[in-house]
């Protein structure tokens, strides 16, 4: 799979393969596709926060998040999938305003756009991100009248806080909150190999 031409088409096949160049948006959900089949199954995004240490109730919340919230938007038909699946190949559709912008419009990872966020919300030298400063940033990028993109936001935020918080004591490092956005921090936590 490779990233789609336009943020309307989907990306050209379906599953992953050795030697194709993914999106950093498809490598962030990646983690989740066990099978590399390019369908996240609810059963596979829980059993994939259970392998990054999330405990069960909150994996459960996610879950249903997730799912409910971006699985419509990544189908290839109007009709909604009434297993709630995700398309690996549509999930740029899936992204949602009030962001950091970090993301294109076709899931590619604007490196100029994350450091930005870092000079913004982050003090010098810019290389962690505390709690606070992470708050100030979702409430800094909303979009007025964005209910879901602010929810959204608050929730990303809160689990990358959970899944790196304990890795540095002056916050969380900008090479792991990349590696949340491009999706190798996943691997690294679990101890997994990278399926595509």
């Amino acid at each position: 799979m490779v990233a789609p031409p336009d943020p309307l088409s989907p990306a050209p096949g379906t599953g992953f393969t050795s030697g194709k160049r993914n999106t950093a948006l498809q490598g962030h959900v990646a983690f989740f596709d066990t099978d590399n089949d390019g369908i996240i199954w609810p059963m596979d995004t829980y059993r994939g926060l259970r392998d990054i240490k999330f405990g069960i109730l909150l994996s459960l919340f996610s879950v249903m998040v997730i799912h409910f919230g971006f699985s419509w938007v990544t189908q290839d038909s109007w009709i909604p999938d009434p297993l709630f699946r995700l398309k690996i190949k549509n999930m740029h559709r899936a992204k949602h305003g009030s962001t950091t912008g970090s993301y294109t419009a076709i899931g590619e990872f604007d490196q100029t756009r994350f450091n930005s966020m870092f000079d913004t919300y982050s003090s010098e030298p810019h290389t962690h991100l505390t709690f606070w400063e992470g708050v100030r940033m979702v409430r800094g990028n909303r979009d007025a009248f964005d209910m879901f993109g602010w929810f959204a936001a608050c929730f990303e935020w809160l689990s990358t806080w959970l899944l790196l918080y304990d890795r540095d004591p002056k916050g969380l490092r900008k090479d792991d909150v990349k590696g949340v956005f491009t999706g190798y921090i996943f691997y690294r936590i679990s101890g997994r190999k990278p399926n595509y």
